[in-house]
């Protein structure tokens, strides 16, 4: 006869699969949304076709803003599954979802079994973690990695009685950090590095600097991150000086990117992030599961979790670039503090009664939404989303539902629960598929190949003015001539100015061209026909072959 922990076993094993099931479910359903899926995306596909693997481009310039572990693994994805939009997530999906199979087997050894699959459900079903995790971005990458780090640290301090185990997770945890230097920068030592200062200074923990394996350790971190700074430092003497300090020290301490936001601004990412289990997150920070009061020289895993969160959310909310998802990275660490707390709670009445709450926002927007927008446009749009708009909310009023009626089953209805919460996030994105036009050049690059297909002809020159649409290259196959944009590929160009062009450059090539294919803004567009405009051209030779609200393709005629 089959053991309860055995049976419990066998059907948080099913579960996991189903959850896996639901992650990956349509990864290339989506297409890839810009700035940063078509970026990331055509980055990695540039380094595949040129065979450079040190020096990444984007649209054939230099872009030296991150480094490339993100972009190899997405190249080799490619190379494996063909350049689709399932391809390019593949890196970020995988390592979200390996992430959190790594909480749950952290928290399985520290905590327990059960407190190690709460983990795991509650962090494979937070807004943010589910958005990030299928959205071709950095965040997920380095957040995976660090976790891996933070946690292989965990286990090496509680074993320290051990020092084979202590060593080997010791040099896990160093290899995790140099990939997180390989995926983002300094912050893959910057984060984990702060927390454990100021951990130690809290708990008194003053064994733990002998026990982190430093010689051998800063060996393996080196043997793994150096290689390439110091070749790509070789091949571009120009890139120690923008990387670390322009992208570094700049990016953190002024302006420069054009991102700044309130100091309040990751208090609302949070809110929105943890949802549906913003009780349980709060829970978590407010209430761990240790005593405020350190117990001097003990390792304390939690609050050594507990520091890594809050430091990473404030050293984001002082830093003068903020962006949603740079404090994804607390949230593995979070999951592991409102893990072992489920595991001694009773009930989810709380989260149940927040997953309600969402549930009827929902569909209190669509209906009133739907009844009081004027504009043509956007209620079009919101027509395309309802159906899926219902659907999330349906699945999160579900998971509610069953978190209040399962209240005496606590396993049945957390996995309930996070099932249905990640389905329903899955749905939401699934859902902006139906208006990805607003975001995405897809349905532009099936509109250029077409005509390019009709033409006969496959070198067209393709020209992106004022503008540079950056999943077109990606779609297309190829690189595309920038016209009077500059922004992100600004050091690029400087690199190499001869790749770029102006308006009084573009002019006479598209005047004297036999074919050639424009991307132009509504804006422009409307306004090319007029004498006045700078160009001086009535009657400027082009016929639309693709338009939406935002640009307008147009074919040198």
């Amino acid at each position: 006869m089959t053991s309860a922990p055995l049976r419990q076993c066998r059907i948080n094993g099913i579960i996991i699969a189903i959850a896996g099931f639901i992650w990956f479910l349509l990864l290339g359903y989506r297409d890839l949304l810009e700035p940063d899926e078509g970026r990331y995306a055509e980055i990695a596909r540039e380094m595949l076709s040129s065979g450079d693997w040190i020096t990444p481009r984007l649209n054939g310039f230099k872009y030296f803003e991150k480094p490339p572990l993100q972009y190899w693994g997405s190249a080799i994805s490619m190379a494996l599954l063909g350049e689709t939009n399932a391809a390019a997530r593949v890196w970020c999906s995988g390592l979200g979802f390996i992430g959190a199979l790594w909480v749950g087997f952290v928290g399985n050894r520290l905590y327990g079994r059960s407190a190690g699959f709460f983990a795991f459900l509650f962090l494979i079903s937070t807004v943010l973690y589910v958005g990030m995790g299928h959205a071709n971005s950095l965040d997920m990458g380095v957040s995976a990695l660090l976790i891996i780090a933070v946690g292989a640290l965990a286990l090496a301090q509680s074993e320290r009685h051990l020092p084979k185990q202590e060593r080997n997770w010791m040099l896990l945890a160093w290899a995790a950090l140099a990939g997180a230097t390989l995926s983002k920068g300094l912050i893959g030592l910057v984060l984990p590095g702060g927390a454990v200062v100021l951990y130690s200074l809290w708990q008194r923990d003053w064994t733990l600097w002998r026990h982190l394996h430093l010689g051998k350790g800063l060996l393996v971190y080196l043997l793994i991150a150096a290689p390439w700074f110091v070749a790509v430092s070789w091949a571009n003497p120009e890139f120690p000086h923008f990387f670390f300090i322009h992208e570094h020290f700049e990016r953190f301490t002024s302006d420069v990117h054009g991102r700044t936001k309130s100091n309040w601004y990751f208090f609302a990412v949070f809110a929105i992030g943890a949802m549906p289990w913003l009780f349980s997150s709060l829970n978590g920070l407010i209430k761990p599961p240790f005593s405020w009061r350190a117990e001097a020289g003990k390792f304390e895993a939690s609050r050594l979790f507990w520091v890594y969160a809050i430091f990473v959310f404030f050293f984001f909310s002082i830093s003068h670039s903020k962006l949603q998802g740079y404090i994804l990275p607390m949230f593995p660490a979070l999951a592991l503090l409102v893990g072992e707390n489920m595991s001694k709670r009773k009930h989810l009445i709380a989260d149940g009664i927040v997953a309600i709450a969402i549930a009827v926002i929902g569909f209190i927007f669509i209906i009133w939404k739907t009844g009081s927008t004027a504009n043509p446009d956007k209620l079009a749009q919101l027509m395309l989303l309802r159906p899926w708009i219902i659907a999330t909310a349906f699945l999160l009023g579900a998971a509610g539902i069953s978190a209040l009626l399962l209240r005496n089953k606590k396993n049945l209805a957390i996995s309930i629960f996070a099932l249905c919460a990640l389905l329903g996030i899955q749905m939401f994105s699934w859902g902006y598929q139906s208006i990805s036009e607003l975001r995405s050049s897809r349905a532009m690059a099936e509109a250029i190949q077409s005509y390019l297909k009709k033409s006969g002809k496959d070198n067209v020159a393709i020209y992106d003015v004022c503008r540079y649409d950056q999943s077109l290259p990606y779609y297309l196959g190829r690189t595309i001539n920038i016209v009077n944009f500059r922004d992100e590929l600004e050091f690029g160009i400087n690199q190499e100015p001869q790749k770029w062009l102006n308006d009084a450059d573009f002019l006479p090539i598209w005047l004297n061209a036999d074919q050639a294919i424009g991307i132009l803004n509504q804006k422009t567009y409307n306004e090319l026909n007029q004498v006045n405009f700078p160009w001086n051209q009535p009657n400027f030779p082009m016929r639309i072959i693709y338009e939406n609200s935002r640009y307008v393709a147009v074919a040198r005629r």
